[in-house]
Order: C-alpha cells, then sequence, then structure tokens
C-alpha cells in the first residue's frame, strides 16, 4: 500500500512537470496516420514514409542515450526508439515524465534494429494521457481474484490471450 502511494505520488509529479512545461498533459485531439498493426504489416512500403503512430506505453526500457518503449493501440504493439541525437538533448531528458500506462502519438520513420525488431525512429512526441496508476505486473498479472472481477479491464489490458 505504501508502495502504491510513492508510485502515485511520483506519478502526479511528473503530472505536474508537463503541466510546468506548459504542455496538457490531457490533449482534445491526436492524429493518426497508420494503426501499429498496418505500420508492421506494410512494413517494407512504409519505410521511407513519415508515419504518426498511437499508443499506451506497455514497456519503457532506457539505454543511456538510446531509449526504447512498446506501444500497444488496439490492433497490435509496436516497437518505438528514441534516440538523443534524433530528439535533441531537450526533449530526450523530457521523456524521464513518461511512464508506461500513458498514452502517447509518436512520429518518425520505421526501421529495423540489429536484432531484426521492426521500429519506428521518434522524431516527435506528444503525450495524449498520463497514467496515474501502473500498469499490472507484466509477468505475473493480476493475483489477487477479487480485484480480477472488480476490475476486469486491467486484466484484458494485460492478458492478449483474454481478448481473443
Amino acid at each position: 500500500m505504501e508502495e502504491e502511494r510513492y508510485i502515485l505520488k511520483e506519478r502526479r509529479n511528473k503530472l505536474e512537470a508537463i503541466r510546468n512545461a506548459g504542455i496538457d498533459p490531457y490533449p482534445s485531439k491526436a492524429e493518426r496516420t497508420n494503426t501499429n498493426a498496418d505500420a508492421l504489416k506494410n512494413f517494407e512500403k512504409l519505410l521511407e514514409k513519415e508515419l504518426v503512430l498511437v499508443g499506451r506505453i506497455m514497456t519503457f526500457r532506457k539505454h543511456g542515450k538510446l531509449t526504447f518503449a512498446q506501444i500497444e493501440d488496439g490492433t497490435g504493439k509496436i516497437q518505438i526508439a528514441f534516440k538523443e541525437n534524433v530528439l535533441g538533448d531537450k526533449k530526450y531528458k523530457f521523456l524521464k515524465n513518461f511512464d508506461s500506462g500513458d498514452y502517447i502519438q509518436a512520429s518518425g520513420k520505421l526501421f529495423t534494429t540489429k536484432k531484426g525488431e521492426k521500429t519506428l525512429e521518434v522524431k516527435e512526441c506528444k503525450i495524449l494521457a498520463k497514467s496515474l496508476l501502473p500498469l499490472p505486473e507484466k509477468w505475473h498479472g493480476l493475483k489477487d481474484e477479487e480485484k480480477r472481477y472488480r476490475h476486469r479491464y486491467l486484466e484484458l489490458l494485460m492478458s492478449s490471450d483474454l481478448k481473443k
């Protein structure tokens, strides 16, 4: 319970930092050129085109001057990459205000990583909705059976098997 309060406090601080930067953390409009599934399906055709994708951040991994995230939009998941030299120092540092569960809009071009993962190289990024509560743990999901029944949306969010 204490850990949840700490997480909530941290996320509220990040929300305040977003607002202090003059950014609306809950804008009324978003743009999208392709769904995630469409971007993956037509990957070869879209390689040289500028895409705008939206989705909920499911995972967020920082590796020095490179940060990977996986976003999900209801049609599928796609990896996105934030590179400090592409975004610029100020925008890259602003990523510290993003968490898993946040909805974002990311624009850029597709590429394939060294490991063969189809990825969007982000040139511009915009927050669409700041999540104040963390997502359930990725590997174990919801263990509390009562919580699973009362908060069905959480289990549907985390389990792709239940979506089918």
